[in-house]
């Protein structure tokens, strides 16, 4: 995918991550001339994967608030999405941290959870991975492929199926766990 251009606008530049269910590059739109991150699906996910993919876009898409992530675009057949480059470490870089540190990071991601539930969305995989903090000691939260809206939710999970984060024995290890 490096050096490729997707669409004749988002060309990639390099690999930031993988996960189970997508792979996330930095990459530079060239159009408005900034660097976003793509985030892409394998193509060996199932279709309620996609689904939530799509929910994930429909939900960032009505957030705009400091502390979330903010989406620019998707794709046509929904195989992409084009979010914010979020910079900076994980949560978990801040662990442990001074009292006064954790309690701001603590108060931003109140606010950007109860942000997002007065919209009526639940994030559902709150984890130090999935927030990130700027160098300006902003907080991002990202991953909002498991958010759900409140009312007129479109579940995508089999009835007894487990979504979500299974966290391990060893601290700040997890893996995530999708149907």
């Amino acid at each position: 995918m490096i050096g490729r251009t997707i669409h004749n606008r988002y060309e990639v530049i390099e690999l930031l991550g993988d996960g189970s269910t997508a792979s996330v590059y930095r990459a530079r739109d060239k159009k408005l001339d900034r660097e976003v991150a793509l985030k892409i699906l394998l193509p060996h996910v199932k279709e309620t994967v996609r689904l939530r993919f799509h929910q994930e876009a429909r939900s960032v898409a009505r957030l705009n608030h400091p502390g979330i992530m903010a989406l620019y675009d998707i794709s046509q057949d929904n195989s992409y999405l084009i979010v914010e480059l979020v910079e900076g470490y994980t949560l978990t870089h801040y662990i442990p941290c001074d009292i006064p540190v954790g309690v701001e990071l603590t108060r931003q991601i109140a606010s950007a959870l109860h942000y997002a539930h007065e919209h009526g969305f639940i994030h559902r995989d709150i984890k130090p991975a999935n927030i990130k903090v700027t160098e300006s000691g902003q907080v991002k939260l990202m991953d909002l492929g498991l958010a759900l809206p409140r009312e007129n939710a479109t579940r995508v999970t089999a009835g007894g199926m487990i979504i979500g984060t299974l966290i391990g024995a060893i601290p700040g290890a997890g893996a995530d766990i999708a149907a």
